[in-house]
């Protein structure tokens, strides 16, 4: 797997002022807009997402140093752990940065399990939750709350957290769409039902999901 210093292309003592420069030069030519062709389009969506990952952890000294230790001690405890349960253990310390309000942290290391361990839902759903509620993001966001739902979809609390942000951001039909097949599939669940009466009887207002006013 290439590390975060060979996404950015740069060395591992890169200064923190080299990688900020690295970064900016490669979200310029990567950005999906400068393409026509979609899947020109769609692997510069690739690269700037994993451009973004790297630099989020290497942009960052404690997450910098927690990642080259991670690279430097192959005999250490953590690297006689599996994949996933190296990416268990990084959902915790994502978790635990969320909870302080440390958002860019947390989706770095939210990003940084799902690499780890692709099928770990929970992580993949985290991430996107965060992507959700930042607006250049929402549609990666979307994307992947709703990827992570189908990997699980027997995990209520994915699809209850994912209707209430539809709900509050006026996106009422795709709220009741996805409500009334989860009502089906979770028939104990109290919050459901609740969910689903609000979105067939409030009207949205305010701003959808992808920015546009209803």
């Amino acid at each position: 797997m290439r590390t975060f210093y060979d996404i950015l292309g740069v060395k591992s003592d890169a200064t923190q002022e080299e990688i900020s420069k690295i970064f900016r030069t490669l979200v310029m030519t990567n950005h999906p807009d400068r393409f026509l062709d979609p899947a020109e389009k769609a692997s510069a969506e690739k690269m700037l997402k994993d451009i973004t990952e790297a630099y989020n952890t290497l942009s960052k000294p404690p997450l910098r140093t927690q990642y080259d230790r991670s690279l430097t001690a192959p005999q250490s405890l953590t690297s006689t752990k599996t994949p996933q349960e190296q990416a268990r253990d990084m959902m915790q310390q994502g978790l635990a940065k969320e909870k302080a309000g440390e958002y860019a942290s947390a989706l770095a290391m939210y990003d940084h399990a799902a690499r780890m361990d692709p099928q770990n839902a929970d992580a993949v759903f985290s991430a996107g939750l965060i992507r959700l509620r930042t607006p250049r993001w929402r549609q990666q966001g979307a994307q992947e709350v709703e990827k992570a739902i189908a990997m699980a979809p027997f995990n209520a609390m994915f699809v209850t957290e994912y209707a209430t942000f539809l709900i509050e951001n006026g996106l009422m039909l795709k709220a009741q769409k996805l409500l009334e097949v989860a009502e089906k599939n979770f028939k104990d669940n109290p919050f459901i039902p609740d969910l689903l009466a609000k979105a067939k009887g409030q009207k949205g207002a305010g701003f959808s999901l992808f920015g546009k006013k209803k």
